[in-house]
């Protein structure tokens, strides 16, 4: 996703604890992770819906095919 390396993290890990210093940090971190680890959640929750929603008009596509074929298949037996 993000492309960083060793040096970029390691600037990144020195600005944070220059400007919040060594007592918040753990908990500024973890903040931030629970923060990610809800929106990676929403996210899937998110997907799955849609997935759902296009599983069910692919189910209704598919159905009416079904009785507009089955519809034709009993007109022509009629005849």
């Amino acid at each position: 996703m993000f492309d960083f390396g060793y040096s970029e993290l390691l600037i990144i890990a020195v600005v944070l604890l220059v400007t919040v210093g060594p007592k918040e940090l753990p908990s500024l971190l973890r903040g931030i992770f629970d923060f990610v680890s809800r929106i990676k959640i929403y996210a899937a929750e998110l997907r799955t819906g849609i997935q759902s929603i296009a599983n069910d008009l692919e189910i209704e596509k598919i159905s009416k095919n079904t009785n507009k074929s089955s519809s034709k298949n009993k007109t022509t037996e009629d005849d």
